[in-house]
């Protein structure tokens, strides 16, 4: 008799553990892929700077990203980035982050 039961009051706690409740069934969830339809990618395209780009390729070059620079021949330019091989390892780089691109001096 260690509980002390008021009589008209409701009790703070139950008297009694709550039941368990179990799952029968995976506990995985089992939601389907759902795929958006209409889907629209944007990019910011800067024609005349493409252009001055697709004329240097099989050059050599310099291009001067927002990290740093990167010295090598300008493999292929794309609408939103250029393909540059460094020592044989081509290097895909955003035109977003390029700052300015020069012809490497031929040593």
């Amino acid at each position: 008799m260690n509980r002390f039961v008021y009589y008209g009051y409701p009790q703070a706690y139950a008297s009694f553990p709550a039941q368990q409740y179990y799952r029968n069934e995976d506990v995985q969830r089992k939601e389907t892929l759902v795929l958006p339809k209409n889907v629209m990618y944007t990019t910011a395209v800067e024609p005349k700077f493409t252009e001055h780009l697709i004329q240097h390729i099989g050059l050599m070059i310099v291009i001067t990203t927002t990290v740093g620079k990167l010295v090598g021949t300008l493999d292929d330019v794309f609408i939103d980035h250029v393909a540059l091989v460094v020592h044989g390892k081509k290097h895909h780089i955003r035109l977003c982050e390029i700052v300015y691109f020069e012809k490497a001096e031929e040593k």
